[in-house]
């Protein structure tokens, strides 16, 4: 892979401080060329070709966690220092407080883990913090959803949060490495994904999903990459590997090279090829092989 042009992001001159502010949180436009940034209280909106500043908006609290809403073209939903749920209108240069806590006084850090889910069928945002033991839902348009606390039916830690990209599926992971399939709308349970005892996980860290099949991997915070066929009523895992000893932070599937990318706590960026290791099936039988390669 060579590397044809490189952007610096000019994140300086933002906010009140005399001094250079360090970037805390990034999310890139789900099918655009856009990169957005939180730099202090700022967010900021950039052309990922050009390097260009498009737009910047203070969100009046400096921001933990945020993602660009799939069901609008230049919103971020954010989670602030504060525990606010807020939008982040680009178009309108507007904000909007979706949803309060019910301490006021109750405040988080940008290395405290929560988790965000959005679905593109619907106008709504999944979170919930680290290891508790319920998930909120509330609606991303101003006068949408009102705030709605979902107690899933496993009394266990929850450790991550994702939305399946073209089905009605929110994906809930727990502490002991068990993941559960719920309707997005009705909270039902459609399946479960989850090994025999004889191997160790101890939760979901990253979720990514092939962009053609019913395919869901998993990179486990116990540096495990597993790999699920959820086209059927029961799902099958089709893959298993142990990707290094370190939590798996993210994974993403490179479509236009066929890849597979998985980014561990210690920075470790490893790739999957095709090639012959990690077995995958297609529907017809036929054996894909990913195996593991730095």
């Amino acid at each position: 892979m060579e590397w044809s042009t490189v952007q610096h992001l000019d994140l300086r001159h933002f906010g009140r401080s005399s001094k250079p502010l360090q970037p805390h949180a990034a999310t890139f436009h789900p099918t655009q060329a856009l990169v957005a940034a939180a730099v202090g209280t700022y967010i900021i909106e950039f052309d990922a070709y050009t390097g260009s500043k498009i737009s910047s908006i203070d969100m009046g609290a400096g921001v933990v966690r945020m993602s660009y809403s799939p069901t609008s073209g230049h919103t971020v939903i954010a989670i602030l220092e504060d525990c606010t749920i807020r939008s982040c209108d680009f178009d309108s240069e507007q904000t909007c407080v979706l949803h309060s806590p019910e301490k006021r006084m109750e405040h988080i850090s940008y290395d405290t883990e929560v988790h965000l889910a959005l679905t593109p069928l619907l106008p709504v945002v999944f979170f919930g913090f680290h290891r508790r033991m319920s998930v909120t839902v509330v609606g991303t348009v101003e006068g949408g959803r009102a705030p709605t606390k979902i107690k899933t039916d496993l009394k266990k830690p929850i450790v991550n949060l994702a939305c399946h990209p073209r089905a009605s599926v929110l994906y809930v992971a727990y502490a002991d490495g068990l993941i559960r399939a719920y309707h997005i709308s009705t909270y039902a349970v459609l399946y479960t994904l989850q090994l025999d005892n004889t191997i160790k996980l101890i939760g979901a860290g990253a979720f990514a999903f092939h962009p053609t099949l019913e395919w869901v991997f998993v990179g486990d915070r116990r540096g495990t990459l597993l790999a699920w066929d959820v086209s059927t009523e029961r799902p099958i895992m089709i893959g298993i590997t142990q990707v290094g000893s370190q939590p798996i932070s993210s994974v993403a599937w490179l479509p236009m090279l066929r890849l597979l990318v998985t980014l561990s706590t210690d920075g470790t960026l490893q790739q999957l090829t095709q090639s012959i290791s990690l077995a995958f099936y297609l529907s017809k039988g036929e054996k894909l092989s990913i195996p593991y390669r730095e």
